[in-house]
């Protein structure tokens, strides 16, 4: 397919389709009531991606910018015919893209995934939507390996993103997928603050037991650190309230309670953010430790602004 066959699928398709609010035809599910400020659309690299991917624009009008996930097995020469003539398929199909959506006058860029491909994939999809904070994405896994596309169904819900295949049929289907948003619940500066501490931890003594910290020492740790979410405002005329320090003299941003802490604990536990036990070695003690969901909530909600804790964390992959 050329891209003037893609720009006469796209004719007779606007912005107004968009805003109607009716429901989509191919998966019974009420259209956004507005245009989104960015789409990104992410493609698997696959041998007939430049066929797909102009017959998505009746599906996906809105499609602003387009990012081609590509294993780089594929820019690999082997002596193996089959394999070879596939991959020669495969680059020149990701070509083909880059063309059409030039045609359209729509971005395109393209992400190389190495081995093992599920960080690096995590890893890219990060950093994308860090650069693209406010779009709205769709994934079409129709092409691609298997870990290449398993890793971004994924994280396809961590970006609060539609995946669409066309499996083993000519139309496109919508996969349906978990609301597994934390996007408000990683908004709290101190949620961010102690993912980052337990993750510092995990990764200063990853594979031994000291991964497990104690509530104890989150709690000293987040309290120099701690951000109030209500903060009581002074009345005209009020004298200021001096800062309140410890023995050591470090003044925190705020007085945290053990109440609130014990708050913010359960609030992430019953999120699937952090794992809670009892402490082996005092049944009186909790520990806790950052689980995979964290992690990735963490890399991808967190805003590196919040504290240099967070900031450091964010940077070290």
């Amino acid at each position: 397919m050329t891209p003037a066959d893609c720009t006469g699928i796209l004719r007779g398709f606007s912005c107004r389709e968009w805003t109607n609010p009716t429901n989509n035809h191919l998966t019974n599910r009420p259209r956004h009531s507005r245009m989104p400020p960015e789409h990104v659309h992410i493609i698997s690299a696959g041998e007939n991606i430049h066929t797909a991917y102009p017959a998505s624009f009746r599906i996906l009008p809105t499609i602003s910018y387009t990012i081609v996930f590509v294993d780089s097995a594929v820019h690999e020469k082997s002596s193996n015919t089959d394999i070879e003539k596939t991959r020669h398929s495969i680059r020149n199909a990701v070509e083909a893209v880059k063309e059409i959506s030039a045609s359209l006058s729509i971005p395109q860029s393209r992400e190389i995934i190495y081995p093992p491909t599920y960080p690096a994939v995590r890893d890219a999809l990060t950093r994308i939507r860090r650069e693209h904070p406010n779009a709205w994405f769709t994934f079409d896994l129709s092409g691609g390996s298997k870990p290449l596309c398993l890793a971004l169904f994924s994280f396809a819900p961590w970006l609060e993103g539609e995946v669409w295949s066309t499996f083993d049929e000519k139309i496109a289907r919508n996969i349906p997928l978990p609301d597994r948003s934390v996007r408000n619940l990683l908004a709290n500066p101190n949620y961010q603050t102690i993912l980052a501490i337990l993750i510092r931890m995990h990764q200063r003594e990853q594979g031994t037991s000291k991964e497990w910290v104690t509530r104890q020492y989150i709690f000293k740790q987040l309290w120099s650190m701690y951000v109030p979410s209500r903060t009581k405002k002074p009345k005209p005329g009020d004298p200021p309230i001096p800062p309140v320090k410890n023995k050591r003299g470090i003044t925190p941003a705020a007085d945290l309670t053990h109440a609130t802490f014990s708050g913010f604990m359960t609030t992430i536990r019953d999120a699937g953010l952090i794992t809670e036990m009892t402490s082996p070695a005092n049944k009186k003690e909790k520990i806790y430790r950052v689980t995979d969901h964290g992690e990735i909530a963490f890399r991808f909600f967190s805003d590196p602004g919040t504290n240099s804790l967070v900031q450091t964390i964010l940077e070290n992959k």
